[in-house]
């Protein structure tokens, strides 16, 4: 029996430390990737901070708040298949040096990559 694969999209807006938004992102689009189906985000707003490379934060070492950085996760997403795609205005709004600050394979793109995102993947999930 073979089974059709889908094409899930994640538009993720709450940065990495101000809710567990990016988790449950990286959960899902994990668990679509494991089963075979394409995963594309579109980091929005503070979204864009959520794989910002070599980030910290305040006690996440010696189980403390965080055990892993959200980049590390997007990372490993974008090596087993997925796409991140970063709002440029969002990027440039927040400071970030899309060249340095992210990891390889991570991209930045503009509003239409989200209009395509919404058409052409079969389900989008907005966190």
């Amino acid at each position: 029996m073979s089974r059709d694969v889908a094409h899930v999209g994640f538009l993720v807006t709450g940065g990495p430390f101000d809710s567990e938004r990016w988790r449950t992102a990286y959960e899902l689009g994990r668990a679509a990737l494991d089963d075979g189906h394409e995963v594309t985000y579109f980091q929005y707003l503070d979204g864009a901070l959520v794989p910002v490379a070599d980030q910290s934060f305040p006690d996440c070492a010696d189980g403390g708040l965080f055990d892993e950085m959200p980049a590390e996760k997007f990372a490993e997403l974008v090596d087993d298949g997925a796409t991140v795609i970063c709002c440029g205005l969002c990027v440039d709004a927040r400071g970030i040096d899309a060249e340095t600050d992210y990891p390889d394979g991570v991209e930045v793109g503009l509003l239409p990559d989200l209009a395509d995102l919404l058409g052409e993947a079969d389900r989008v999930i907005s966190l």
